[in-house]
């Protein structure tokens, strides 16, 4: 009687055990997504520049050869029997009040003159030069046309003699400001002229827009720890009137587009469409807002969430929980957690929820989440102490996807992209971010979308390390 106990107790146990052993694997939610093309929302950049005039000049001054007209030919501009030389003779000033650019040019004059004269029924010719110093002044109304075009209308505003000139007649000097002024005064009129026209035809203000413009279509590689990009897909350009008023320069540009952040995976260069047309407004903020659809992968989701569960262990009572894998899906727009578990029990749990971004601590989390019912009616049998409620919970919380450090890492890398950004030309690029959120979560066949909006400030400023013109980009 006794070995039969001991028999039955032995095959009791070691059925028991082989209950104990057996690796259950409940049927899996149905994987299926109610698929939309998604794109971001379009986004709104504007950019504010307020500009000293001063670091202005110095750009200008620094930049600008000592020669600035000279005219060696007598036959020339009509045959008017005259030669120019004209030299920069201290710093260029200028000043801007609304849209009207004042500037005042401090030059060392070289004129050489032919004259002729008739003695004796025999023309008799000779060369006269004076020299002088002068300030000439002028006023130029500026705008940019909707072509990307610029339009300038010049016009002189006087001038002054700083040293009277003096002219030089067979080794004699004689004093001839009222000439060398009439000779000016006929002139002024064609050196106004001369300026908008080497302005309109020197300056080519559409050839840079359109690369700016083109420049924008290509993917950009987010600096990081993350495999980020940004892609963007520009669709207009607005620019606000340049105006002037003590002392500063203030204008503003406004770029819409479609931005998309893309993670582990390099996006594909948008088609590039022609440069539309200069757009106009009136009123120019510094504030910025961006919408990027950020495609976070399943993938890179199950990597991420498992790195924060494979080292854990969770009780419940007297059992034991460790997570072997971790897999996640859409499924009539809820996102299935697929989990291998060993332990007490050994096998595949499946989970259900809604996924959410947590604005507190930037996470993106899964509430509501409940066993699927044919994990709940499987695992019934064998593991009844899993449905009290404390495994929900416990998943609920360990099972967060850290999206924080994703978020912070691409907001703290395109803060650092805009942030002193130098853009030639002595300028570069200020901004501070200020704000995040997201406005939407989006199950797609292979990624979460999330629909994050950036907002802060972005200006333009100038470079304190130096203003300098690049060799092949030099001011006309």
């Amino acid at each position: 009687m006794r070995k039969f106990i001991f028999k039955t107790t032995v095959l009791l146990l070691i059925i028991i055990a082989m209950v104990g052993c057996k690796t259950i694997e409940p049927q899996m939610p149905t994987e299926n997504y109610t698929y939309v093309t998604v794109k971001p929302q379009t986004s709104a950049v504007s950019l504010f520049a307020d500009l000293e005039i001063t670091r202005l000049e110095a750009l200008i001054n620094s930049n600008t050869d000592s020669v600035l007209y000279d005219d060696n030919s007598l036959t020339d501009n009509g045959g008017d029997n005259l030669m120019l030389k004209a030299w920069k003779n201290g710093q260029i000033k200028i000043s801007l009040q609304d849209n009207l650019l004042s500037w005042e040019i401090p030059l060392r004059l070289s004129i050489k003159k032919a004259v002729f004269m008739v003695a004796f029924n025999h023309p008799i010719g000779d060369i006269v030069e004076a020299n002088g110093e002068i300030n000439l002044k002028f006023k130029t109304n500026l705008s940019v046309n909707s072509d990307w075009s610029i339009k300038t209308i010049t016009n002189s505003d006087d001038y002054e003699w700083t040293k009277k000139p003096t002219l030089k007649v067979g080794g004699i000097t004689i004093p001839v400001t009222p000439i060398a002024s009439l000779l000016l005064k006929v002139n002024l009129d064609g050196y106004s002229k001369k300026i908008d026209e080497t302005i309109a035809g020197s300056f080519n203000f559409r050839h840079y827009a359109e690369k700016g413009w083109q420049m924008m279509f290509e993917p950009m590689k987010i600096p990081g720890n993350y495999n980020a990009w940004l892609s963007m897909t520009p669709t207009s350009v607005s620019l606000m009137p340049i105006k002037g008023s003590n002392g500063h320069i203030r204008f503003g540009t406004k770029v819409t587009a479609d931005i998309e952040c893309l993670l582990d995976k390099q996006p594909t260069a948008a088609k590039v469409t022609p440069l539309p047309n200069l757009l106009s407004f009136e009123n120019a903020s510094d504030t910025f807002r961006i919408n990027l659809m950020t495609d976070i992968p399943y993938p890179t989701i199950e990597r991420l969430t498992f790195e924060e569960l494979r080292d854990s262990s969770y009780s419940f009572g007297d059992k034991r929980l460790k997570f072997e894998s971790l897999r996640v899906y859409g499924s009539s727009g809820l996102l299935t957690v697929e989990t291998k578990v060993k332990g007490s029990i050994k096998g595949t749990i499946y989970l259900t929820g809604t996924p959410y971004f947590h604005p507190t601590d930037t996470t993106l989390r899964i509430k509501n989440l409940k066993f699927d019912l044919k994990t709940r009616n499987l695992w019934m049998k064998s593991a009844k102490w899993l449905f009290n409620g404390k495994m929900e919970r416990t998943l609920t919380e360990a099972i967060a996807i850290p999206f924080k450090s994703n978020v912070r890492d691409i907001e703290s890398n395109i803060q650092g992209y805009l942030n002193h950004r130098k853009l030639g030309y002595g300028f570069e690029l200020n901004s501070n971010l200020t704000k995040i959120s997201v406005s939407e979560l989006i199950l797609t066949p292979e990624s979460v979308k999330a629909n994050l909006l950036f907002s802060g400030k972005l200006s333009l400023g100038m470079d304190e390390g130096g203003l300098k013109i690049p060799a092949d980009h030099p001011i006309p």
